[in-house]
């Protein structure tokens, strides 16, 4: 599998997704009998204020499992981070560890410095005080000072893995704002672009016509929408 499998141009892609935000994106997948792409409530930005913000970039997945014994694990791991590549969202399973976290300052600067969007965690995050000063983006379940790395061991990268019951593949097209994380599956992402740029324009149409006194019925009637 290549690494990025789109034909727009990486930063295109998530320049244009960043201007969507994921409630228009749900709108499209149940159309398309797609009700299962959100990771759910649990999974929210806890680094940083979205207020309206999106982020997005293409899946760079991470899968850990649980072993707390000892393991020759800390040049395995640094070559991951190292390989982070521009323009992803880093996604990370982390074997259902309640306990850890999986992220901090350390990565976080790599990533920076690498020009990846952000983290999406089935787990924990740590350090986020700092992360927060950073600007960093990281989507999780909870914060804690645990370190993951010495609880676990790093399985392997840039493979499928399962996030509360989704397939997330790389390549994977990853959307967050402030209402969680949406998974787009890359067969189909650039297709979702261009429908849901349709649809903010014909929400944004409606919008305008709301504020200058249309009803909305008549409003509705005149941008073409079933329902508000």
């Amino acid at each position: 599998m290549e690494l990025y499998p789109y034909k727009i141009p990486i930063m295109e892609m998530i320049e244009r997704y960043q201007h969507i935000y994921t409630a228009a994106i749900n709108d499209i997948f149940q159309e398309r009998n797609l009700h299962n792409q959100w990771l759910g409530p649990e999974i929210k930005c806890r680094t940083k204020d979205l207020l309206g913000e999106v982020v997005a970039g293409f899946a760079f997945t991470i899968q850990w499992v649980f072993n707390p014994l000892p393991a020759k694990k800390e040049q395995r791991a640094a070559k991951m981070v190292s390989s982070y590549p521009k323009g992803s969202m880093i996604v990370v399973d982390t074997g259902a560890d309640q306990v850890s976290g999986f992220w901090g300052e350390l990565a976080t600067t790599v990533c920076l410095r690498n020009e990846v969007k952000g983290a999406v965690i089935n787990g924990g995050a740590k350090d986020t005080g700092f992360v927060k000063r950073m600007d960093f983006p990281i989507f999780c379940r909870f914060t804690s000072p645990v370190d993951g790395f010495y609880r676990s061991h790093l399985l392997d990268w840039q493979i499928p893995i399962w996030f509360n019951g989704i397939l997330i593949r790389p390549g994977d097209f990853i959307v967050g704002d402030s209402d969680g994380v949406l998974v787009i599956p890359q067969e189909i992402a650039e297709e979702v672009l261009i429908e849901a740029e349709r649809r903010a324009k014909n929400e944004s149409d409606t919008r305008k016509l709301l504020k200058e006194g249309v009803a909305a019925d008549e409003a509705s009637r005149l941008t073409g929408r079933k329902d508000l």
